[in-house]
């Protein structure tokens, strides 16, 4: 059996001196991680937190989680990765599912609270995470309006780092671009293939999270590997200013949603030398267990998910779970040598795997949910979803559950949610049979429990929703409904982005900042279908997500004219602030805005966060 915090520690003692990660304000050598961690391993074990024990790792990406999430592995405890963005409901939730015996905050020098057990709950957790191969517990998108919990594999997960770092010679040599937030399970590949390799995992700074920001975060620090969703590349590419090639690159691990030709294609423009490589497998398997090296010139179209990793069979099953031939559709079963343990539910492990016939043999496996065929060479391709799941942003997301979020409030009298695709990723929108005037207080509602890429872009709301003979809701006239809304928007920006692009810029019509803002603020959010009438209205509250804030800073930046770090709109979330703050950098020198620290970007985000919280209470 291997466990991660052995490899951690092995890579800790043979590259003491190198440089494990590095940040624009600190740096930090492999044997002061395994130091620090130890430190964290200490003090949790005095406070009598070991093995069985679930410990919340509370914080961001960077340098200090990864302290965290060494040292509780090196107290035997089992990591649970919250970022200290989400909604405060759903943070409780995912602490009371393991049940989290303490939490580590790394936004304070790793402070460590011990929580009190539910009622009726204490020792329940106990008798079912005794195992020694019990590594973390993530969190995916639940159909039955809760989040699911998954506890993963030590030996799982140690088996890809392992498979990761050998099958495209990472090492030493090589400095990989820390980008994933806490709280998903890809957060552990996305930090920890570099650290059992000897590489430097390079953490961004506020000022390097937009488009053009990231892309001189990348060329300055000589970056040359990373892991990143399609939606987050397309906003990459669709940044203002122009960039020259970036050679140091050398792999993108693409996973999370369907990855096309043509970016791939504008991806190896930009980056030259890159192995583009396109990874699939849900976190039931462990984080990956296909991949498929795109080649230089892609075909067109989505690419496929090629062959599996070693320890790992696929096989596409009809609906009599029959062995499908090859060309033909089915769902997807993968069965891997270590996947994950489980679902935890209420202090138990219940299985999501089951048992198919191939040929004489019967093999444990997991259904995906996944639509998919064997392509002439052997590989998988992926067709879709059998079932209401969607990813955007790389998040996996039970429509139910956020349909399951808005019925719960009062106004509502029933809901239905659906994905549209828009400009850069899907967006999700609910049509409301309810009180239209209610649509504030619902969102705030909504916000306070759903991650904020779950939030939908839109709320539509009718008298009734429209039933059919048998009484159930008509899905499809409804899903005509949201398309029709997505493309309606769609068309009045792009109208509004011809006739200014048509507009020689003397002869523009000085309109005030306001309508301008409003005009991108309902592209980009999608927060309304003609008009913003709450101007007090945060973006994140009118559908801004996480991703679709990137796409405001470069459009307001293209529209004014300016340059502004991307943690400026964190500062001024709502649209009177931004509509104030644009009027005023409009008249700097330059047209550029004074820059901020990562500290007061840190701060400020938290200030936001926290007056949205204190709004819904």
């Amino acid at each position: 059996m291997q466990a991660v915090d052995t490899l951690l520690k092995r890579a800790c003692e043979k590259f003491a001196d190198a440089t494990a990660i590095t940040s624009p304000t600190d740096s930090m050598s492999y044997s002061d991680l395994l130091s620090r961690a130890q430190e964290v391993a200490d003090d949790l074990r005095a406070r009598g937190v070991g093995s069985g024990d679930v410990v919340g790792i509370l914080g961001r990406r960077g340098a200090s989680a990864v302290v965290a999430v060494l040292g509780v592995w090196m107290s035997g405890a089992i990591v649970m990765l919250v970022d200290d963005a989400l909604p405060d409901v759903r943070r409780e939730t995912m602490l009371a599912a393991g049940p989290a015996r303490a939490t580590v905050d790394c936004s304070d020098g790793h402070r460590i609270a011990l929580r009190a057990a539910a009622p009726g709950k204490e020792g329940a957790a106990a008798a079912v995470l005794d195992d020694e191969d019990y590594a973390y517990i993530a969190f995916t998108s639940g159909s039955t309006g809760k989040p699911k919990a998954i506890v993963g594999s030590h030996t799982g997960l140690s088996g890809f780092l392992e498979w990761q770092s050998g099958e495209f010679g990472i090492g030493p040599h090589d400095r990989f671009a820390h980008l994933t937030h806490l709280s998903f399970d890809v957060w552990f590949r996305d930090a920890l293939t570099p650290l059992i390799s000897g590489a430097t995992l390079c953490v961004p700074d506020e000022r390097h999270l937009d488009a053009d920001g990231v892309l001189e975060f990348l060329r300055s620090n000589a970056i040359t590997g990373f892991h990143l969703v399609p939606s987050l590349a397309k906003v990459w590419l669709s940044g203002s200013a122009p960039t020259e090639p970036i050679s140091t690159v050398r792999h993108s691990f693409f996973a999370g949603e369907p990855l096309d030709g043509a970016l791939v294609g504008a991806w190896q423009d930009l980056f030259p030398d890159c192995q583009v490589v396109n990874l699939y497998g849900p976190t039931e398997t462990t984080l990956a267990q296909h991949f498929y090296r795109v080649p230089r010139n892609p075909a067109a179209g989505i690419q496929p998910v090629g062959r599996n990793l070693p320890h790992a069979r696929s096989h596409v099953l009809d609906e009599n779970r029959k062995v499908c031939p090859d060309g033909t559709a089915g769902e997807i079963h993968i069965a891997a040598d270590h996947p994950s343990h489980g679902y935890l539910v209420d202090g138990r492990m219940v299985s999501p795997f089951v048992e198919v016939e191939i040929g004489a043999e019967r093999v444990v496996a997991y259904p995906t949910g996944d639509l998919g065929r064997r392509g002439p060479d052997g590989g998988l391709e992926i067709l879709g979803r059998a079932d209401d799941q969607i990813k955007i942003a790389g998040v996996r997301i039970e429509l139910q559950e956020v349909r399951s979020a808005i019925q719960s409030h009062p106004s509502v009298r029933d809901v239905f949610v659906c994905a549209q695709e828009d400009r850069f990723t899907k967006v999700i929108i609910a049509v409301v049979e309810g009180d239209a005037t209610a649509e504030r207080e619902l969102r705030d509602y909504v916000g306070g429990r759903l991650m904020s890429v779950m939030l939908p872009s839109a709320f539509l709301f009718l008298p009734e929703l429209p039933k059919l003979p048998n009484g159930k809701v008509d899905r499809k006239a409804l899903s005509e409904v949201a398309r029709v809304h997505v493309e309606e928007r769609a068309r009045r920006a792009e109208a509004e982005r011809a006739a200014a692009a048509a507009a020689p810029e003397a002869g523009r019509p000085a309109r005030p900042v306001a309508e301008r803002l409003e005009r991108i603020w309902l592209d980009v959010a999608g927060g309304g279908a003609g008009s913003l009438t709450d101007r007090e209205a945060n973006f994140f509250d009118v559908g801004g997500t996480s991703l679709t804030i990137v796409v405001l800073h470069s459009e307001l930046q293209r529209e004014f004219g300016v340059r502004f770090p991307l943690v400026r709109l964190f500062e001024h979330a709502s649209f009177n602030a931004q509509r104030r703050f644009l009027t005023s950098v409009t008249q700097e020198p330059h047209g550029r805005a004074p820059s901020a620290s990562a500290a007061t970007g840190r701060a400020t985000r938290s200030r936001v966060l926290s007056t949205r919280r204190a709004r819904r209470r």
